[in-house]
């Protein structure tokens, strides 16, 4: 017998603070679950990001937020923020997720 079910999509969470989103993280994304993660103010993280969830919250809060995630299914962490470059790096490897490069669009 065998099974028809799809798994669940990868859920991308793209890390924003200041420098806006222009791409459309659905097309560079797609078939994902893309959500932005913000600690600034969500009608200002940029055009690409219209289409998909942005959630704002403290920086401090964010290590919280991506583990109740993570307990749902795969994630991904990105980020072509320059300012969340670090955080982005430290929330992967607690992720267990290998090292990636700053890309454009947050690729």
């Amino acid at each position: 017998m065998s099974t028809t079910e799809t798994p669940d999509p990868i859920h991308v969470v793209v890390l924003h603070s200041e420098q806006p989103i222009t791409e459309d993280l659905a097309e560079l994304h797609p078939d994902r679950r893309v959500t932005v993660l913000t600690d600034g103010a969500p009608g200002e993280v940029g055009d690409g990001a219209e289409l998909v969830d942005v959630v704002s919250m403290p920086r401090a809060e964010w290590t919280d937020q991506l583990a109740r995630w993570a307990r749902g299914g795969e994630v991904d962490v990105v980020s072509a923020d320059a300012t969340c470059q670090e955080e982005c790096a430290a929330l992967r490897a607690g992720l267990g997720l290998e090292p990636r490069p700053a890309a454009p669009a947050d690729r």
